[in-house]
């Protein structure tokens, strides 16, 4: 019998406000203009909603609050079809907000996050043993207890950094990544974690601790190593609007791919669609392709996808 759902997802969605080619840095006591705004739900509503659009059952678990920003993402749920069934509504303010300034290719962030994520950490860990689903889609130190619980319950488990060229945690990488299958991480994230200098390198320190990584490189596409077998795929050319969530829409290519059973190229390959798709458009999911245009897409590049996204073998 296969699962419910594909992926299970935890965290707090934000608005992302975003502003497309600025000149210069913001200084103070100056405005500065920019060539475009974006406004969308962003943040953990980036690989959910991405996930969605490919087809991927996503069972996403979040919280949002009575404000005008929360009502905003509440729009965005539904206008991506995606399943509130466990998104819980407080009866008070709890503004998420994130404004992205990109300059020069890359960008720069200023966000507010309401104080603590703890119920809906409980309740995530309270779920794990009534919600059918095959994996858990974490990112880094949010709550390895969570990623712990999934395992028990027979659960796949991915991670990624999410943290930046500044990466540190309290772990070590060996504990950090002590129940994931899949480590998912930026060339500055995988080198800051690896003490690497190049991306590499960083792919072969940390294969010693996880089967199956993956090295986000932007515009220099990904490398990934799964099994033993390395590879690597150039990123698509595209006219880049805003990178905001790029990676998050990468992740959900790949771990479609990942979760069937394809090999590591073609993984890479989805994952590679997904994300130089993301930043044609705002945000980290809108210029992201609907499943049958990725489907299409994926065929043209000679990638046999399962009719539905599905294991290989289901058992009985």
């Amino acid at each position: 019998m296969s699962s419910a759902y594909d992926l299970f997802v935890v965290g707090r969605p934000s608005v992302d406000v975003m502003f497309r080619e600025l000149e210069q840095w913001p200084e103070l006591g100056n405005d500065i203009q920019a060539a475009g705004v974006g406004v969308c739900a962003g943040t953990s509503f980036n690989t959910p909603a991405a996930a969605n659009r490919i087809g991927l059952r996503v069972a996403y678990v979040a919280e949002i609050g009575t404000d005008v920003w929360s009502r905003m993402i509440r729009d965005e749920f539904e206008a991506e079809e995606l399943s509130t069934e466990f998104l819980v509504t407080e009866d008070e303010p709890l503004p998420a907000v994130s404004v992205a300034l990109n300059m020069h290719g890359d960008r720069g962030f200023v966000s507010h996050w309401p104080p603590g994520d703890g119920r809906m950490n409980e309740r995530a860990l309270s779920l794990l043993g009534t919600v059918d689903a095959r994996h858990l889609h974490a990112q880094m130190d949010d709550m390895p207890a969570l990623e712990a619980a999934a395992r028990a319950h027979g659960m796949t488990v991915s991670v990624d950094a999410f943290d930046g060229a500044s990466w540190a945690s309290p772990r070590a990488v060996a504990e950090v990544v002590e129940h994931a299958d899949v480590l998912l991480a930026n060339e500055a994230e995988a080198c800051a974690m690896a003490g690497a200098s190049d991306p590499n390198a960083a792919l072969e320190a940390l294969a010693a601790h996880c089967d199956c990584v993956v090295i986000r490189r932007g515009a220099d596409g990904a490398i990934g190593t799964a099994g033993g077998d390395v590879r690597a795929v150039p990123a698509d050319p595209v006219d880049v609007v805003d990178t905001t969530g790029a990676g998050d829409c990468f992740n959900a290519g790949f771990l479609a791919g990942w979760l069937s059973g394809l090999p590591i190229e073609h993984s890479l390959t989805l994952g590679v669609i997904c994300g130089s798709g993301s930043v044609t458009d705002f945000g980290g999911y809108r210029g992201c392709p609907h499943e049958d245009e990725f489907r299409a897409v994926a065929a043209s590049r000679g990638i046999d996808l399962p009719d539905a996204w599905e294991p290989a073998e289901v058992s009985a």
